[in-house]
Order: C-alpha cells, then sequence, then structure tokens
C-alpha cells in the first residue's frame, strides 16, 4: 500500500491528480456515478478538498481511492461548503498507515434519504436558546419553530428532523444539547473534521440519522451510516468502502516516495530506455516496476552498471541488425539480370539473379554466377 509523504505539496497533489486520471480510474467511477454528476466534476471537488487538508496528501492511494468511488457510487460530493460528504484523515495504527475516511454530511443524509422513494422531504434545524420552541410527542405531535431574528440567537440547546413521505405522512424528532454532545464526545474526531469546522451541520445530521433508523432507508443510506459509525469509533472504513461486490479497479498504485527519488538519482540517464529495461527487468525478477526502483534508489551504482551493461547489449544488436539489412538489401537492377548460361540443378533453364538468391540454397558459390 502507497503512501504519499516527504514530498512537497505541490509535488504529492500532482502525482495523485496524475493516479486519479488513469483511465481505468475514469472509467470505472463514470460507471458508477449518477447522471447528474459527471467524472471531471467528482474528481475536480475531491481534489480541491484534498488539497485543503494537507494530512489527506498523506494518506495511501488505494483510500483515497475508495473514498472517491463511493462518494461516485453514492452520488455525493465531496466538499465541506457543499455539506454532502467529508474526507478526513484517519491514523490506522495496526498498520502504521494514514487513511481517508468517508463521513457523510447532513445535506448527503438528505439526499439519500430522499433517493430511498418513500420519503419526499426530510428538513433540519438548529434551535438556539432565544428562538421560540415547542414540541410535543404523543397522539397528536406538534413542533413550532420560529428563530429569534432579532440580533444574537443565544446558545444552541438542541436540533431536530422532519421527515415528510410519499403517502402524506410525516414524522419529526428532536435531541437536546447534552445528547448531541454525547455523541461527539464518543467520536474519535471530536475535535478534528467537521464537528469542528461545521458543527451545526453535524448537530441536523446526527438527529436525522437517529430518526432515519425508524424511517425506510436505501441500501446507499445504510452504507452512509455505517461508514460514519466507523468513523466514530476509530476504526478503519476499508472492509467498507472496498466491499466484496463492487468491481475491482485495475490501476497502479504508484509509490511516489521512490518515484521522485529514482527520478532525481537517475535523471541523466536516456529514459525511455530506462523506462523499457524497468519493465524487462520487473518482468524478468517477477517484481513491479516500483520495487526494482527501490532497489535502484538503495544501490544506485549497481543500476547504472547493469543498466550501462544492457543498453550496450541491445545497442549493439541494433547494430547488427541494421548491418546485416544493409548487407542484404537488394539491388534492382542486379536481381533482374539473367544467367548467361543454364542452371547447373536444372540444364535447359535460365534464371534471373533475384529468383536465384531468394529461392537456392546453393546460390553463394554457384559457378554460373561468376563473374
Amino acid at each position: 500500500m502507497a503512501e504519499v509523504k516527504n514530498l512537497p505539496a505541490k509535488s504529492k497533489a500532482n502525482t495523485l491528480r496524475a493516479f486519479f486520471n488513469q483511465p481505468a480510474v475514469k472509467q470505472q467511477l463514470q460507471m458508477a456515478l449518477p447522471k447528474h454528476l459527471t467524472v471531471d466534476r467528482l474528481l475536480r471537488v475531491a481534489m480541491t478538498s484534498i488539497q485543503r487538508n494537507p494530512k489527506l496528501l498523506e494518506c495511501t492511494q488505494e483510500s483515497l481511492l475508495a473514498c472517491v468511488m463511493t462518494c461516485a457510487q453514492l452520488g455525493l460530493e465531496p466538499d465541506q461548503f457543499l455539506g454532502q460528504a467529508y474526507l478526513v484523515p484517519f491514523k490506522n495504527t495496526r498498520k502504521n498507515a494514514m487513511e481517508c475516511q468517508l463521513i457523510p454530511g447532513y445535506r448527503g443524509y438528505i439526499a439519500l434519504a430522499r433517493r430511498s422513494g418513500e420519503v419526499q422531504t426530510v428538513s433540519s434545524q438548529v434551535v438556539y436558546e432565544k428562538d421560540h420552541f415547542d414540541f410535543v410527542y404523543g397522539i397528536e405531535d406538534k413542533l413550532e419553530h420560529r428563530p429569534n431574528l432579532n440580533g444574537d440567537r443565544g446558545k444552541p440547546i438542541g436540533a431536530y428532523a422532519i421527515f415528510k413521505y410519499k403517502d402524506g405522512g410525516y414524522s419529526f424528532d428532536f435531541m437536546p444539547e447534552a445528547e448531541i454532545m454525547k455523541i461527539r464526545e464518543r467520536s474519535k474526531s471530536k475535535d478534528d473534521g467537521p464537528w469542528v469546522t461545521d458543527t451545526d451541520e453535524m448537530r441536523k445530521k446526527t438527529v436525522i440519522k437517529r430518526h432515519a433508523k425508524l424511517a425506510p432507508m436505501s441500501i446507499e443510506f445504510q452504507k452512509a451510516s455505517a461508514l460514519e459509525d466507523r468513523a466514530y469509533s476509530g476504526e478503519s472504513q476499508m472492509d467498507i468502502l472496498q466491499d466484496k461486490d463492487d468491481q475491482a479497479i485495475d490501476a497502479e498504485i504508484v509509490n511516489t516516495e521512490v518515484t521522485e527519488k529514482f527520478a532525481e538519482t537517475f535523471n541523466a540517464l536516456d529514459q525511455p530506455t530506462i523506462a523499457k529495461y524497468l519493465e524487462v527487468c520487473a518482468a524478468h525478477f517477477k517484481k513491479s516496476v516500483d520495487e526494482i526502483k527501490a532497489g535502484a534508489v538503495e544501490k544506485p551504482d549497481d543500476f547504472k552498471k547493469a543498466f550501462t551493461t544492457w543498453k550496450a547489449a541491445q545497442d549493439k544488436k541494433a547494430q547488427a541488425v541494421n548491418g546485416k539489412k544493409k548487407e542484404t538489401k537488394a539491388d534492382p537492377e542486379e536481381d533482374l539480370s539473367v544467367l548467361s548460361g543454364d542452371c547447373p540443378n536444372s540444364p535447359g533453364t535460365q534464371y534471373m539473379k533475384g529468383h536465384c538468391k531468394s529461392s537456392c540454397k546453393e546460390f553463394e558459390g554457384c559457378p554460373a554466377w561468376k563473374n
């Protein structure tokens, strides 16, 4: 699993952009995307979000791709300003690697709820202490909220969500601030990511997610909820992101650290030829190109010597082939010449020289053609 580390941020971003733009990656993303979202827009939004948070550039390319692919499947854009989904760095202590995690936003949950086919609209609001707010649970449920529009609204006291269904029914739920904060405290990301940058949005999402357990939800909504639960419990999402039913993407995970060091160490060598040499070595030793590069960086003098020897042999072969072609190059006028006498192997027959050269094994040294 490759990590993008120990490189300038611009270099990391360029490498990651090249990785996302591989034809195999874009093709699979396109297959997963809904009609309202294009591959180019998704990748542009994802790269913008990644570059805003330098820690995301330290994450494995595998986890970044998995998160972007899941965004494609869910039809969500990973942009903190849109509030549909967030890309958050996560330290996987078991693998000692940084991984990207996908946390759905409250607008993302609303979009997924509406796609269930049963929910018509979802709305959510944060209630502040100076707002007029009244609600009643029971046979005749009631919820009334009038925000204070005259200055400071005070501290938040909770949030509510209202689900309206296509059959005309509705349901709502209210969570006091204390309950919301208890959920935040259980989160491993309570001091990072959207809980810090978009606290009100997280309040709304928390109540939407809780109330959705009582409503008919789509598989996509359930997957989004499971991803968030993993993120807040401090566990890796990779097994959910890489669902066994998802088609694998034939993309090359680029070890950018090795690639950069290799390019810097061997920049004076003939690059097209060295690329061919790497492929030959990889096939011969049954290793990846990255593994060959890593070995070259560790022992640069040995690699240069081996490459120089191989290149000299290739040049010699090319010269030999070119020389042979020159020696055997046909002379049109000479090949049209005809034997002055009969062919020794076929008395009474006279052949052109071109015929004898191409078909007779005894042409070399044939007395009939000796001048």
